[in-house]
C-alpha cells in the first residue's frame, strides 16, 4: 500500500479578509433617517400653529385681551391689534376710555367677558346693564366688518 501525503501542491495563501465596516455607512443613514423624521415633525409644527398677523401674535381672544390691558398701561396712542383694528384712547380729564373697532364678533364675545370684569364695557355704542353671553352675543354681531368695543378700565387702588 502505497502511502500518500496530504500535501497540497500550492501553498495555501489566505487572502486578506475585508476589515469588518465600522458601520460608517449605517451610522450616516440612520442620522439622515433622524434629521428627516425631526425636519418633518418641526414642519407639521409650523403648519398646525394658530394663525399670526403682524408683529408674531396670534390672533386669538386672549392675545387681543391681553393687547387690550397692554393699552391701558401704556395709557396713549392708536395701536395695531392683532384682529387688523386698531385700539385707540381717549382722555376725559383723568379718566381712560380704550376704543378698539374691527373685532370679530366671537372674540368680542370671550373678550367681553374678561373685560366687563375688570371695568365698564360698551359694545357698539351700548354699555349692558345685564351681562349675559346672549346679550354679548347680541351686541357684538350688530354691526357688519367688526364689532367696536370702548373699555374703561377700573382705576388702579
Amino acid at each position: 500500500m502505497a502511502t500518500t501525503s496530504a500535501a497540497h501542491s500550492k501553498a495555501f495563501i489566505a487572502t486578506p479578509a475585508r476589515p469588518p465596516s465600522s458601520g460608517g455607512k449605517v451610522k450616516l443613514l440612520a442620522l439622515a433617517g433622524i434629521v428627516a423624521v425631526v425636519a418633518a415633525m418641526g414642519a407639521a409644527a409650523l403648519m398646525m400653529r394658530p394663525q399670526t398677523l403682524s408683529g408674531n401674535v396670534a390672533a386669538t381672544p386672549e392675545a387681543f385681551a391681553e393687547q387690550m390691558e397692554a393699552a391701558a398701561h401704556a395709557g396713549g396712542g392708536p395701536v395695531p391689534h392683532v384682529f387688523g383694528g386698531t385700539i385707540r384712547t381717549e382722555r376725559n380729564g383723568s379718566m381712560l376710555a380704550l376704543v378698539a373697532d374691527k373685532v370679530p364678533p366671537t372674540a368680542c364675545v370671550s373678550v367681553g367677558w374678561k373685560l366687563v370684569r375688570k371695568g365698564l364695557l360698551s359694545i357698539n355704542g351700548t354699555m349692558p346693564l345685564r351681562v349675559s353671553a346672549a346679550k354679548l352675543a347680541d351686541l357684538c354681531s350688530q354691526e357688519d366688518g367688526g364689532a367696536v368695543l370702548t373699555w374703561i378700565p377700573k382705576p388702579a387702588q
